[in-house]
């Protein structure tokens, strides 16, 4: 069995749990042992899309990972707590009142490539250690900053102090504001949520996360976790599904053996760049050309 599974992670657990439970039910249902992992944690506070790979698909992680995540975070200005997050411990707090017009053209200061130092309570590693575990020993953790790429950082309309978010209305509190951001793979929201308290001269953290999109995966196709256990197969999807960006290659199935064993064969009419190797409508791998050869760079 090889695919993907869209997971519509709940708040209140790992995506590692959620990874356990979805293996389980896999495995009693087709009553093999097969090889599973996540692309892209989600924090157990947060909700939304969990892309989970099956089999061999497992080998597409550096093809399948999706370039653009789009996420809907409130952030809570006027607090800020250890983890930047909800589940913190407050450490700073400050009574200046945030409006709309304050953080309009805050926002646009973000678009582009940026530099962001990750949150002191992330997996970073430091000398080894992740750097969680330093900050939770009371250790002094410095990370050095990033590059990462913030696509779009928008405000979600606020009517009488409620927003519609992808999966449901939600109240917002006191100083309170709803955002929905386009960004590159590795982007902390929480990270973005104290730096935009501190351009708007205050402090701030997330205080909810939902993740709408990552790459080919949407809210819209994703499954809730309940719905997945009662009839696992058929929400297993295919291959292509996490593939659509990519080119696609139909090999006669005569030079299959060839191909698969590493036997160089040249085309004539093979795609540039990286591109999807189908036999018989079925995805074997994924292959690049190279002075007309086809080379695998992945094979499934």
């Amino acid at each position: 069995m090889k695919g993907f599974v869209n997971v519509n992670k709940p708040t209140g657990i790992s995506s590692a749990y959620a990874v356990q439970k979805v293996k389980k039910a896999l495995w009693a249902a087709c009553g093999e042992k097969v090889k599973m992992g996540h692309f892209g944690t989600l924090d157990p506070m947060a909700r939304g899309v969990l892309p989970i790979a099956v089999g061999t698909a497992t080998r597409l992680f550096d093809y399948a990972q999706a370039k653009i995540k789009v996420y809907q975070a409130t952030f809570k200005f006027g607090v800020e707590t250890d983890t930047l997050d909800s589940e913190g411990a407050v450490i700073k707090t400050d009574e200046k009142k945030i409006s709309q017009e304050d953080i309009f053209p805050a926002l646009e200061k973000f678009i582009g490539k940026i530099e962001q130092i990750p949150p002191t309570y992330s997996a970073k590693s430091i000398g080894g250690k992740r750097a969680y575990q330093l900050a939770r020993a009371g250790e002094s953790v410095e990370l050095e900053p990033k590059s990462i790429e913030i696509y779009d950082f928008k405000l979600l309309d606020e009517i009488n102090g409620k927003v519609l978010l992808k999966d449901g209305e939600r109240t917002l509190e006191d100083n309170e504001f709803a955002f929905e951001i386009a960004c590159s793979s590795g982007t902390y929201i929480r990270a973005l949520a104290r730096d935009l308290a501190k351009e708007l001269g205050t402090v701030g953290y997330m205080s909810t996360l939902l993740r709408v999109k990552s790459g080919a995966f949407s809210l819209e196709t994703a499954v809730s976790l309940e719905d997945f256990l009662k009839n696992p197969l058929s929400n297993v999807l295919p291959i292509d599904f996490a593939l659509d960006a990519f080119k696609v290659y139909n090999l006669d199935p005569i030079y299959a053996e060839k191909a698969l064993n590493g036997v160089k064969l040249h085309f004539d009419d093979l795609p540039e760049g990286d591109f999807v190797v189908k036999i018989s409508s079925e995805v074997v791998g994924i292959a690049t050309s190279q002075d007309g050869m086809l080379k695998f760079k992945t094979r499934l």
